[in-house]
């Protein structure tokens, strides 16, 4: 065969490569955006092509469909299967959704320490979920022991990535003082960080402790929320 023979051939298996990679990229789009749209059938479908393909994006969106009953049947023990399949890809979402079935016991046998287990292994890929619920299990000891100081490190993590939820639960340990010497006025820009997020409940905390506050207080709360939140986001 002739080397311009060869060099043809190298380049239409490549093309073929970054088509098919177009195509599943449209599908995953697709899916998400007939998601956005509630149209959770639709969704489904496309997620089932990726999966068919052992794309592990249509495998956890499919866990997370049937975890939900969104579109297909309610069956958490399929959703488990699914999340299992992403997860052994390397897929962080997959990994905190497979552990958050373990930390319930949804689907699964309830087990801490495997909950842990996939949770550490999505927070090594920078999961804001997952380094959110490590601090959730050390903070309520669950198949740990009790450790406010480790609770607060990854709730911090996650809480400096945008987690909503976590910036919620930093502001928790300063209200407390558990972990971190108690500082109304960190809980207060912390949970007024989380409200900016539209966190459910975050308003409410962040008014409880507004009462500890003198008025200047009250106006470096909002300042550091404010460059809290311009730094850090929060969704």
């Amino acid at each position: 065969m002739k080397t311009h023979e060869v060099l043809a051939l190298v380049l239409l298996a490549v093309m073929s490569i970054v088509a098919t990679a177009a195509v599943r990229g449209a599908d995953y789009d697709a899916a998400v955006s007939a998601a956005n749209k509630r149209d959770y059938v639709a969704a489904a479908q496309e997620f089932q092509r990726l999966a068919a393909e052992g794309d592990p994006r249509g495998e956890n969106g499919l866990g997370v469909l049937h975890s939900n009953g969104l579109g297909v049947r309610k069956d958490e023990k399929l959703a488990a299967e699914w999340f299992r399949k992403a997860a052994g890809k390397g897929h962080k979402a997959a990994q905190n959704n497979l552990g958050e079935l373990y930390l319930a016991g949804s689907g699964v046998d309830k087990d801490y320490a495997v909950a842990e287990e996939w949770f550490r292994k999505a927070a090594a890929q920078g999961d804001s979920d997952a380094q959110k619920n490590l601090g959730l299990i050390y903070a309520a000891g669950l198949g740990v022991d009790k450790d406010y100081t480790e609770a607060m490190d990854w709730f911090q993590r996650a809480a400096k990535q945008g987690n909503a939820a976590a910036q919620t639960n930093v502001g928790h340990l300063f209200r407390t003082g558990d972990g971190v010497g108690r500082d109304y006025l960190m809980a207060y820009a912390w949970y007024g960080v989380s409200a900016a997020g539209n966190h459910s409940g975050a308003p409410q905390y962040r008014d409880s402790v507004a009462q500890y506050l003198t008025s200047d207080e009250l106006d470096a709360g909002r300042d550091l929320a404010r460059q809290l939140f311009i730094k850090y986001g929060s969704k």
